[in-house]
């Protein structure tokens, strides 16, 4: 017995580590450092190393989003109107460029203890700035400067960007705003909301963790009016099947104030750290869905939308793709599901989230992935999510379960090279690769 245990011991596993790899050992938190030692052999330590990457491939997959003022060069070449934006924006730089390389540190060392955890430096991927002035400061879009900075948030898709505003107010203190708008009042952020899950979820962040951080928060409907979310008819509403009662998208509205620039960049920090915690991966999907017309999020509510039973469906193929809001190997996939939505324009996919209500995805999709037995398929696929499961319509338009994908545990994500091969074999029609009419999400 004590043979086995060394054989399978950190030591032993050290011993045939590259040294890139085991100088992160030491920075292991407690919980890396148990799944570590639980779950990686030598023989998975030899897996690992052939994709985990370096820190400048990492950063590569983590941070792929482009977009507005923050990749404009011209935009880029504007100064600072004044001495606060300067130290401001030269401070945002330093800020963002610090939780970026601890973001990148967080992955590898999840990647390398196999252990999902929320990556809570995963903030923000630029910095831009907030508005464009003439040498006064006074709003001009053909101004030579700047006021402010806007830090484009994690999870924003080209034209589909979020952003948290820092501007300097006249008393020498600063207001923290989410995607504000040039001398307007905030403009918000999008959320989905076109199901119970995700109301429950805004509603929280909005009465307990915004409020406790001590943001003033909103939200508003499609026509711009302040909503109180009401969990209890929320739930009522889901629970008689009727539809999200303020539609698929709302805005969140949410500002503080912070006495000097450190204290406004923590507050941002912990405003969008509070925001993903919440949305997380399922924002960077929703945002690829109104990007490209055909992702969304699947969930109990809207289920049969998108598997209508034994009923022809209008959709000619379906990719559902597997995840939860923490899991490190479905924040590889996120740079695949924006490429494939957007190289299969004919196809419908969908976002899983499995931390969430999904008993019809259960009773449907992992019955036919297990041949009738969800519960054996599941106990036979631990640790196998994210998974990218496949339908494609029968000749009477019923879709029907074709394949599924997945990796194990020690493994990298599923490829997209893969996932690619997996839909040429049941989608080849040129049609599928043809832009149609933009939808609506569902």
């Amino acid at each position: 017995m004590s043979t086995r245990k060394a054989s399978r011991g950190p030591a032993s596993i050290e011993e045939v580590m590259r040294p890139e790899y085991r100088a992160l050992l030491p920075l292991l938190t407690d919980r890396e450092r148990a799944s570590f030692e639980e779950n990686v052999t030598p023989e998975s330590m030899a897996r690992i190393e052939t994709w985990i990457g370096s820190r400048s491939e990492i950063e590569g997959i983590l941070f792929w989003d482009r977009g507005g003022t923050f990749d404009d060069p011209a935009w880029q070449a504007l100064g600072p109107v004044d001495a606060a934006t300067g130290r401001l924006h030269e401070k945002a730089r330093e800020s963002c460029a610090a939780w970026r390389r601890e973001a990148v540190e967080s992955q590898l060392r999840s990647d390398l203890s196999l252990y999902s955890q929320f990556n809570d430096s995963l903030l923000f991927t630029g910095v831009a700035g907030a508005v464009r002035c003439d040498r006064a400061g006074a709003p001009d879009p053909r101004g030579e400067f700047f006021r402010g900075v806007d830090l484009r948030c994690i999870g924003s898709v080209e034209e589909e960007i979020n952003t948290i505003r820092i501007l300097p107010l006249a008393d020498g203190t600063f207001e923290v705003s989410f995607d504000s708008s040039p001398g307007q009042a905030s403009r918000g952020t999008p959320v989905h909301t076109g199901d119970s899950y995700a109301l429950l979820q805004l509603e929280k962040l909005v009465s307990r963790d915004l409020s406790k951080a001590g943001w003033d928060a909103e939200v508003m409907d499609g026509a711009g009016k302040p909503v109180t979310l009401s969990p209890k008819d929320i739930r009522k509403a889901a629970h008689k099947g009727d539809p999200p009662p303020h539609g698929p998208e709302m805005t969140l509205r949410a500002s503080t104030r912070a006495p000097d620039v450190d204290t406004a960049l923590n507050a941002a920090a912990e405003g969008v750290r509070l925001f993903y915690e919440r949305f997380g991966l399922e924002t960077e999907c929703y945002h690829i869905g109104k990007l490209y017309g055909n992702f969304f999020i699947a969930r109990n509510d809207n289920f049969d939308d998108f598997l209508p039973g034994g009923a022809p469906s209008t959709h000619r193929g379906l990719v559902l793709f597997t995840a939860t809001l923490v899991c490190r190997r479905c924040r590889r996939e996120i740079p695949a599901f924006r490429n494939l939505a957007r190289d299969y324009p004919g196809l419908t996919f969908a976002l899983v989230n499995i931390a969430s209500p999904q008993f019809k995805f259960y009773e449907r999709v992992f019955a036919d992935m297990g041949g009738g037995d969800a519960r054996k398929f599941r106990d036979h696929a631990e640790g196998s999510t994210p998974f990218t499961i496949v339908y494609a319509a029968d000749a009477s338009g019923r879709l029907t379960f074709r394949e599924y994908y997945g990796t194990e545990k020690a493994e990298d994500a599923p490829s997209e090279a893969d996932i690619r091969r997996m839909l040429g074999r049941y989608f080849q029609d040129a049609s599928f690769r043809t832009p149609a009419t933009k939808k609506i999400n569902i």
